[in-house]
């Protein structure tokens, strides 16, 4: 993904994106698969958007249990929670879970505008709040998600979600992380998984792929008819 394409840049000119570039002190970074982006317990400090690339973003409880997962991948941003709330310490980590290429922003740069009152800073400080509201509304449809009754409504109301129309879903989690997202046991997942298949209403293609047979049946278990 090219830089000027973030939303962060939206309406800029490529001269304007490559003055705020440098009035950001925004600088690109690679992580390889497998690398630490930031953990659990450094200091916030920057502002990250993937130009390419997936992130894992997880927590660790006091009792050493991962209790929150989240992929995000191209175009999107992370560590704007802890740096914006002020944060000592993140709450959670973000992980390179293959290699990333990652456009990072000082946090100072959203603190007032520069010594030169450039216009573009104006402008992304506005991306910034569509950014926020971007994430609330993600975050909104989360909480509906792992409210909407019990498991297998949970896992209707994700399939659904991720397929975006399409009969294919391929998630890019592992059985278990999807349990975490879930909140709930592997075991349990299976289970449901294999309900739903031996009822013909999906079709499973390896560990990270699911056709969808039936959108009508998942409907009817989200809305309570199954």
């Amino acid at each position: 993904m090219q830089i000027e394409n973030l939303t962060l840049f939206h309406g800029l000119s490529e001269e304007e994106t490559k003055r705020s570039m440098v009035c950001s002190s925004a600088k690109i970074e690679t992580y390889e698969q497998d690398a630490y982006i930031f953990r659990q317990e450094d200091q916030p400090s920057r502002l990250y958007f993937i130009l390419s690339g997936t992130v894992l973003l997880g927590q660790i409880n006091a009792l050493g249990r991962q209790n929150f997962i989240e992929y995000l991948g191209e175009g999107q941003g992370f560590g704007e929670i802890d740096l914006f709330l002020e944060h000592d310490i993140y709450d959670y980590f973000a992980f390179a879970k293959t290699e990333v290429k990652l456009l990072s922003v000082s946090r100072h740069f959203f603190y007032g505008t520069c010594v030169k009152n450039c216009a573009h800073h104006s402008r992304i400080i506005f991306n910034m709040l569509r950014i926020f509201a971007g994430e609330a509304d993600k975050n909104l449809r989360k909480i509906y998600l792992l409210t909407s009754g019990n498991l297998r409504q949970r896992i209707a109301g994700y399939l659904l979600e991720e397929s975006q129309g399409k009969a294919e879903v391929v998630t890019p989690m592992k059985r278990e992380e999807l349990a975490v997202y879930l909140n709930t046991t592997r075991p349990s997942l299976s289970r449901e998984l294999s309900w739903m298949q031996e009822n013909g209403i999906i079709e499973r293609n390896g560990r990270q792929s699911i056709r969808i047979l039936s959108f009508e049946m998942l409907q009817n278990i989200l809305e309570g008819e199954e």
